[in-house]
């Protein structure tokens, strides 16, 4: 498992919050913490924008930043960007529908990549008092106890990440990528996957299983800000800013209690690296293969900015780059 999970649910939806309380925590920042967040950001390449054109030669490549879950606000988005998906040689996202239906499918046939299928359960393998704390959070997550001690802890961490507030819509998981693989099958175009989508399962399952508990405990040692984090992440997304969230998440883990600093220090470089820098370097030689001049790719809008972002990346292939509307 590679934490940090609140980077897996950048970003999750403002609009749904009607049973969901909290506090944007850019609006709580000190004023030199401002300061020092937005000197930070500002030293990124192409720190904001979720909708950037690169071109080269007669090449154009349009790469939006998705959110994964549904927002109300997304069905405006969405018409502003179907034009573009409807007139593209071809969609490129994370994981195509067909993609992802195939790794749903595998999912449930293989329950060991997501539970404990041998030996003791989440409940022998901790301190009885730290499986009671973990047990009380789980309650308030709605989730049974019986079936999350069965669970491995990446996937226990996953679901802890999802606020229990949001669960009640059953449209959560249509978010922007979503949409627009909607739009391009509707029109015909094209979809492909930018990664073999059981990437990110081997990923947060490449730990052994005590090192997966070890790091469930930094985790959960940051689930008492509540919704905090989440608005954050939400209200950044569609103010475009993305990075903010990002900056505001590493520095209340930093700041947590759990392990020692510099454990979370290497936890977090970890992350980074297996979750957004290198999946990011693997994407760019599939979208400069990828047939067609006109292409659309729809990822995370984490995956975007920063010196190994897919923007910075493409310019280092000889891509010019704008920033358009979204």
């Amino acid at each position: 498992m590679r934490q940090f999970l609140t980077v897996f649910f950048l970003l999750l939806p403002a609009s749904l919050w009607a049973a969901c309380t909290g506090t944007d925590q850019r609006t709580a920042m000190t004023p030199q913490e401002r300061a020092g967040l937005e000197a930070r950001i500002s030293a990124m390449p192409f720190a904001e924008g979720n909708h950037w054109i690169a071109r080269r030669g007669s090449r154009t490549v349009h790469l939006i930043g998705t959110l994964h879950v549904n927002d109300p606000r997304m069905a405006q988005i969405t018409a502003r960007l179907t034009p573009l998906v409807q007139q593209a040689d071809l969609l490129l996202m994370e994981a195509s529908p067909a993609d992802k239906a195939g790794f749903e499918a595998e999912l449930a046939r293989t329950p060991s990549l997501m539970l404990i299928t041998e030996g003791p359960s989440l409940i022998d393998r901790l301190p009885p008092q730290e499986w009671e704390e973990l047990a009380a959070t789980i309650r308030r997550h709605g989730m049974p106890v019986w079936m999350a001690a069965k669970m491995r802890p990446w996937f226990l961490a996953l679901s802890l990440a999802f606020p229990p507030c949001l669960r009640q819509d059953k449209d959560v998981k249509r978010g922007l990528d979503l949409r627009l693989g909607e739009a391009a099958e509707a029109a015909g175009v094209p979809v492909q996957s930018l990664e073999d989508p059981m990437t990110i399962i081997r990923l947060m399952d490449s730990d052994p299983l005590e090192e997966q508990i070890r790091q469930l405990r930094a985790f959960t040692a940051m689930l008492g800000s509540g919704t905090d984090g989440f608005i954050t992440t939400v209200e950044s997304y569609f103010d475009e800013q993305a990075l903010y969230a990002l900056f505001l998440s590493e520095r209340d883990f930093l700041n947590s209690g759990a392990l020692t600093r510099a454990e979370r220090e290497s936890l977090w470089q970890e992350t980074m690296t297996e979750l957004i820098d290198t999946r990011n370097r693997n994407w760019i030689p599939v979208i400069k293969a990828a047939a067609g001049d006109h292409i659309v790719v729809a990822a995370g809008a984490l995956h975007l900015p920063g010196e190994t972002g897919v923007l910075n990346l493409l310019e280092q292939q000889g891509y010019t780059l704008e920033r358009a509307p979204f």
